[in-house]
């Protein structure tokens, strides 16, 4: 098998990797810095795990023309980052549609379909983005399809809570979670997919 067909064949098990390490690491973070909510880890270990093989399939695709270490974990964090970008702006501006208390509770500042269509907005806004990043950099229709449901994943795992919080006094802490789980998951997968596609 060549380095390419053997960096394809096991980049969702480098993104299965990363997701599981960024959901364990946003279950740490919400403990220590909003409330536990281990509850969610059975569903969140299946979506971090979807979600992460299909970053770690877009990966795989983009990789080609992505730089070499020590810059491509940079460049990768760079890269889902900027996907989820335009929903980070969108949501300042639109500001909070749900206002968390300190405890982690809160209450819907508008109604509930409403705020329904401004997260399908945001999702959708994200997956737009994802396409048109995997595009330019993947040249392909390949890569466009790939990285736009990588960025769907993103949207729905480690930026669920954009639509929610943007605007609100609490986009602080959201922002550095999401930072520190982009962070990680990207360390991970890029030195997963190193070592899984090693000869």
């Amino acid at each position: 098998m060549t380095d390419r067909g053997r960096s394809i064949e096991r980049a969702p098990l480098a993104g299965i990797l990363a997701g599981t390490a960024a959901l364990a690491v946003f279950l740490l973070l919400h403990q220590l810095w909003i409330t536990p909510i281990w509850f969610v880890a059975p569903v969140g270990v299946v979506m971090a795990a979807a979600g992460g093989a299909a970053v770690g399939a877009a990966h795989a695709e983009l990789m080609p023309r992505l730089p070499g270490r020590p810059w491509t974990p940079i460049v990768v964090a760079s890269i889902w980052g900027g996907i989820l970008l335009p929903a980070i702006v969108l949501a300042q501006i639109r500001g909070p549609i749900f206002s968390t208390e300190a405890d982690g509770s809160g209450v819907l500042l508008v109604p509930g379909t409403e705020a329904l269509a401004i997260v399908v907005g945001l999702f959708g806004l994200t997956a737009v983005a994802g396409a048109i990043v995997g595009g330019v950099i993947g040249r392909s229709r390949r890569a466009a399809a790939l990285t736009m449901l990588a960025a769907i994943g993103l949207a729905v795992g480690p930026g669920h809570n954009i639509p929610l919080l943007g605007g609100s006094a609490a986009v602080g802490k959201e922002l550095a979670i999401l930072g520190a789980v982009l962070g990680v998951a990207t360390v991970v997968l890029v030195e997963a997919q190193a070592r899984l596609t090693a000869p």
